[in-house]
């Protein structure tokens, strides 16, 4: 039979437990869940027992036991998350705004006469300026420029000239 060896937490001063059990009770949902982790290994149940009563997989209390035993209470103190990485800067939507004041889709090989958000799509990756974007993703990119996607369209059109039909009736 192997011999298989039980994670505990290490034992708990007075100090440490009151602020455990202080912790427990807490707003932060996550702190709480941390504490109570701590003070039931310190009360001798092991951690599949605990993560099935708290409902977190055993790793993650494994994770915070051996959190615990290193750095103490300190452990329990949530830092700030990155959050999702900036993949859309302005600087995209200067280009896309530039692009689509200074050239036409025809420029490209296109049949279209109009940007599109889709054609817009197609040369932010054409031109390697990202790797993938969602027409929602040029979209932000041209607003967090200042631009409009609307506004610049409706002035490309504006700026065309438009064609003259000469009225054959009409003198010259």
């Amino acid at each position: 039979m192997p011999l298989t060896m039980a994670l505990y937490v290490r034992s708990l001063s007075d100090e440490e437990r009151e602020v455990l059990q202080s912790l427990a009770k807490s707003e932060d949902a996550i702190q709480a869940r941390w504490a109570q982790i701590i003070l039931l290994s310190a009360s001798g149940i092991g951690v599949p027992k605990i993560a099935d009563t708290l409902g977190v997989s055993a790793a993650t209390v494994r994770a915070r036991i051996k959190a615990f035993n290193e750095h103490g209470l300190t452990a329990l103190k949530r830092s700030a998350s990155p959050g999702r990485p900036v993949t859309i800067s302005p600087s995209l939507g200067d280009k896309l705004a530039a692009v689509m004041r200074e050239r036409e889709p025809r420029d490209f090989g296109w049949a279209d006469t109009g940007w599109t958000l889709d054609l817009l799509v197609k040369v932010a990756t054409l031109e390697g300026w990202v790797e993938s974007i969602s027409r929602e993703g040029v979209r932000l990119a041209l607003r967090k420029s200042k631009h409009s996607y609307r506004k610049l369209k409706d002035w490309r059109r504006k700026k065309q000239p438009r064609s003259t039909v000469v009225d054959p009736q009409e003198p010259s």
